[in-house]
């Protein structure tokens, strides 16, 4: 069950079935992601986080909040949620945004939330694909707010992960749809900038996406399976954190192979923690399988 050491999976439903838990506390995985469907209210959720704990004590749980729409904890909930990045950036000062944060950062982590794979470092106008979940379209505002997410939600007691890496806004194509390839002219250079302002900030975690950018690998390899690009976070950026793969069950990741097969080129490419978010059957077996062929 080694191989469960590098993956993060997520559950269907409000509570986690017998199956799952047992499976938990079998195969004692690096994580655990947390998404709308598993909430019921702020109480029940903190209870259902103990109770895995309890199962995988060194089990991480994650969760994408990065405030304003794409938050799986709302104010409606009783959740302190920061407004969309794109609005932080325009109505906030760096310094109020960092509290927002710091602020946010705390009501996880009383939750027992360990991970917010959050904040974006993509570089994005506001008719993207992405919208109002990016910053700016600017990279120094887009560093300067990272900077302030990262900062406040290393404060509050959560680990930050700024996503996602080599640059979505690059691409027109949202790849939960379909694979994503950056447009031949974009400079690079400009789209790391927020993630090396979120690495100078301490950030945890850096997290790819299916994205295909032939500047970066002639070959054509999607970040997800590049080492090439996956490489590049280490010795260009200076990373000394851990990268963890977008959703391997998205559809940018490949239809073509098992979700095992994804996994193991994932990791194979350099990738500390490979994130499954669909619950599916056979995980123990699956497992096995993969440690067998490694």
């Amino acid at each position: 069950m080694g191989f469960a050491k590098q993956l993060v999976f997520g559950f269907e439903g409000k509570r986690p079935s017998s199956d799952f838990c047992r499976f938990i506390e079998c195969a004692q995985p690096a994580g655990i992601i947390l998404f709308e469907r598993n909430l019921e209210d702020l109480c029940a959720l903190k209870t259902t986080i103990a109770e895995l704990k309890g199962l995988s004590p060194g089990t991480l749980f994650m969760i994408d909040e990065e405030g304003g729409a794409k938050s799986r904890l709302r104010r409606e909930h009783g959740f302190p949620n920061p407004p969309d990045p794109r609005i932080v950036a325009e109505t906030m000062h760096p310094s109020e945004a960092r509290e927002a944060y710091r602020i946010a950062g705390e009501a996880l982590c009383g939750l027992g939330i360990d991970v917010d794979l959050a904040p974006l470092a993509d570089i994005a106008p506001k008719d993207h694909i992405l919208g109002a979940r990016v910053f700016s379209d600017k990279a120094d505002t887009c560093c300067e707010y990272i900077t302030a997410v990262v900062e406040g939600l290393t404060a509050g007691g959560v680990r930050a992960c700024a996503k996602h890496f080599p640059g979505l806004g690059s691409a027109a194509i949202d790849p939960h749809l379909a694979l994503s390839f950056a447009r031949e002219e974009e400079d690079f250079s400009r789209h790391f900038a927020p993630f090396r302002a979120a690495v100078e900030a301490g950030v945890h975690y850096i997290m790819t996406t299916h994205l295909v950018a032939k500047q970066l690998d002639s070959s054509g390899e999607c970040a997800t399976y590049s080492s090439k690009i996956v490489d590049l976070i280490r010795s260009d950026l200076g990373f000394k954190g851990e990268v963890i793969s977008d959703d391997l069950f998205m559809t940018g990741a490949s239809e073509s192979i098992s979700i095992a097969e994804r996994a193991m080129r994932c990791i194979g490419a350099g990738h500390d923690l490979a994130l499954i978010c669909k619950e599916f059957p056979n995980r123990l077996e699956l497992l096995e399988q993969i440690d067998l062929r490694l």
